[in-house]
């Protein structure tokens, strides 16, 4: 499964050279072990005066740190919904409530019930994220280790580092290492505000949100990291950085597009026929 890495681009602005008036375009590719990266979902990040704009195809995810709001738009229908994430659960929740109760309208008896935890257990996994995580143990021991081995990634020398929960190789994670410089985004306030969007989106893992983790993200920014899931790897990788000063009218909603509702923005062409 494909996943923004949002955690390895917060950690790149923490430890960047680059003046307090620089924005940074990120461009990252991520591909599963068994796909191949000719199947790399390519996504491009901007980042300026505490505003994060990540483009993944046909979706833009805009985070706010200034006004505390998440936008979301879809380039396809050119429609947006904004909010906060109280908002956003609440919208979701009624979007899931909405799906569930079309399905039940076909279903016949024996069925219901069945589509009904789904769907319970969905909306439960909104206001709690994390805690669904069926992957993630109720007490772990977190150890991260750097190792000899550099690589050369995207113009930069990167040193290798092994993440290990409860002794088991989770993450692998090439760090440019450099001191640290001014942040362009408030790591600190990103996670308080919205570790539950990236946790509900499936961009966070439980062992990333630990206090040790977050430390050793800011010794350097990572230019490639491999995690692994017992049987399968998804490997996400910077292709390229620019630094320079931003418009900002990348990070405005277009004139001609139009508020919708979350089910809007998310239905498929399929679903729209």
């Amino acid at each position: 499964m494909k996943t923004q890495n949002i955690i390895a681009i917060l950690s790149l602005i923490l430890t960047s050279h680059l003046n307090v008036y620089a924005g940074w375009i990120i461009t990252q590719r991520t591909y599963d072990s068994d796909e191949g990266v000719g199947s790399a979902l390519v996504e491009t990040v901007y980042l300026q005066d505490n505003i994060m704009k990540v483009v993944q195809g046909e979706m833009i995810t805009l985070f706010n740190l200034n006004t505390e709001t998440i936008t979301l738009m879809s380039t396809a229908k050119k429609v947006y919904w904004v909010g906060n994430v109280a908002n956003y659960k609440t919208d979701m929740k009624s979007a899931i409530n909405q799906v569930m109760n079309e399905q039940l309208k076909n279903a016949s008896a024996d069925k219901q019930e069945m589509i009904k935890k789904v769907f319970e257990g969905m909306i439960a996994s909104v206001d709690n994220p994390m805690q669904s995580k069926s992957n993630q143990p109720k007490n772990y021991t977190l150890e991260i280790t750097k190792t000899n081995e550099s690589q050369k990634i995207a113009g930069y020398t990167a040193v290798k580092y092994k993440v290990l929960v409860n002794n088991e190789l989770k993450e692998e994670a090439w760090l440019s290492e450099s001191n640290r410089a001014q942040d362009v985004l408030d790591i600190n306030k990103f996670y308080n505000l919205f570790s539950d969007f990236t946790a509900q989106a499936g961009t966070t893992e439980f062992y990333q949100m630990h206090e040790k983790y977050l430390e050793f993200a800011r010794k350097g920014f990572p230019l490639k990291s491999v995690n692994y899931y017992g049987g399968y790897e998804t490997i996400s990788e910077v292709t390229k950085l620019d630094k320079e000063k931003i418009d900002s009218l990348v990070f405005t909603i277009p004139a001609d597009y139009k508020k919708a509702s979350l089910m809007e923005i998310g239905l498929s062409k399929e679903q729209e026929e």
